[in-house]
């Protein structure tokens, strides 16, 4: 800045208009008291607007450089300092920015900056090592004589004794949840319903000779189980090992002797080996339970058809159609028993039925052949008998 005031010097007015003596500008009072300047006519002079009512001049005329061009001082290097730094001024310490630390070069008490140093520099080993002393203090607090810091104890003392004692706050207690115990572990699965599964699947399949052993073998662990012993019976009844079928049942029915499903299996088994008797003792001993058991009343009806009873069998039949209409059974042995009592129309609705819903049964072609015949159709006739063949041979 002092070289810019070197080379900028403000134009003072004497009084009379005139200048400071070296040619840059003249002053002129104007009538209304106001000053104008009438710029020397050189290179660089600007030209400058008149001064608005009310407001004064401002000096400011650019004067020219000594010997330089304009643009070449312009583009010229920064202005330097013209003052000299003072003797206790802040200078680096070191030339590292990283590490820079602001020292005073001269005039100032170098022990106290060092004792500050080597407090901090204890403080941060300290921290560094996880020690557990205290934490020095503060560097300015080291410099407090021993009066001062006594004071400094005995104030917060004082405080607190001023302070009303308050009654100490009783911690709540713990609440304790309850832990729920843990869930039981899972039983192992009990090996009598694993075979018994396993048996099942194996019948299902069309292994029979599996599942008969595996029946076995559950019986043998098991021996009241009921529903083993009453598959086991019908395995052996369809492949014609009837006495060993009766023997099972008689057994399960030991166990469960009212057991609607023994006594009706039973009691077909006993119809199909000619006991009638028998047979007709269990299924009628259901029927006097359960009126409408269905299969208690259907067997029952073929144990009647076989005794010769027809009459007595077709009620039983037809009450069990009601209870299941879809069963192509029931109405070849209805058609059957109808056919013997001389009930043509009932006996040919009955095998047709029959046949519809089993069209590859034999035994029902043939019963409408005989039908057609007694109705003096033999052409029908002829032609259910040659089906019957037909469906007989495959």
């Amino acid at each position: 800045m002092g070289r810019s005031r070197r080379r900028h010097r403000q134009v003072i007015s004497d009084g009379n208009g005139n200048g400071d003596g070296n040619g840059h500008a003249d002053v002129h009072a104007q009538g209304d008291g106001a000053l104008t300047l009438a710029p020397v006519p050189e290179t660089f002079a600007p030209q400058y607007r008149p001064v608005p009512d009310g407001r004064p001049a401002v000096l400011a005329p650019v004067l020219a450089l000594d010997g330089l061009d304009p643009w070449t001082e312009i583009a010229g290097p920064a202005l330097a300092l013209e003052d000299p730094c003072a003797a206790d001024s802040i200078a680096a310490g070191c030339c590292d920015p990283a590490q820079l630390e602001l020292r005073p070069e001269a005039g100032a008490d170098l022990e106290v900056v060092q004792a500050q140093d080597v407090a901090v520099i204890a403080a941060r080993a300290a921290r560094a090592d996880g020690s557990a002393a205290a934490e020095p203090a503060d560097p300015v607090e080291i410099e407090r004589t021993a009066p001062e810091a006594a004071a400094a104890q005995a104030a917060p003392a004082e405080s607190a004794g001023a302070a009303p004692s308050q009654p100490e706050m009783a911690a709540p207690e713990a609440v304790q949840v309850p832990v729920p115990p843990p869930p039981p572990p899972p039983s192992p699965p009990d090996p009598v319903e694993v075979l018994y599964a396993d048996a099942k699947a194996a019948t299902q399949s069309g292994q029979s000779a599996t599942a008969k052993t595996l029946y076995r073998q559950l019986l043998a662990l098991a021996p009241t189980h009921v529903r083993a012993r009453n598959n086991l019976a019908l395995l052996l009844d369809a492949e014609g090992s009837h006495e060993a079928a009766l023997s099972e049942l008689d057994r399960a029915l030991e166990t469960e002797p009212e057991d609607s499903t023994l006594l009706v299996n039973r009691g077909a088994l006993l119809g199909a080996m000619g006991r009638f008797a028998a047979a007709e003792r269990d299924l009628k001993k259901v029927l006097r339970v359960e009126p409408d058991h269905a299969e208690a009343l259907f067997n029952l009806g073929v144990v009647m058809s076989r005794k010769g009873l027809w009459g007595e069998a077709a009620p039983h039949l037809k009450r069990a159609i009601e209870l299941e209409p879809d069963r192509p059974a029931a109405y070849y042995h209805l058609g059957e028993a109808l056919n013997h009592v001389d009930d043509l129309a009932g006996a040919l609705k009955a095998y047709q039925r029959a046949a519809e819903l089993q069209p590859e049964n034999p035994r029902a072609l043939y019963g409408l052949g005989v039908v057609y015949d007694r109705l003096a159709r033999p052409d029908d006739a002829a032609q259910m008998y040659r089906r019957a063949r037909q469906v007989g041979r495959r």
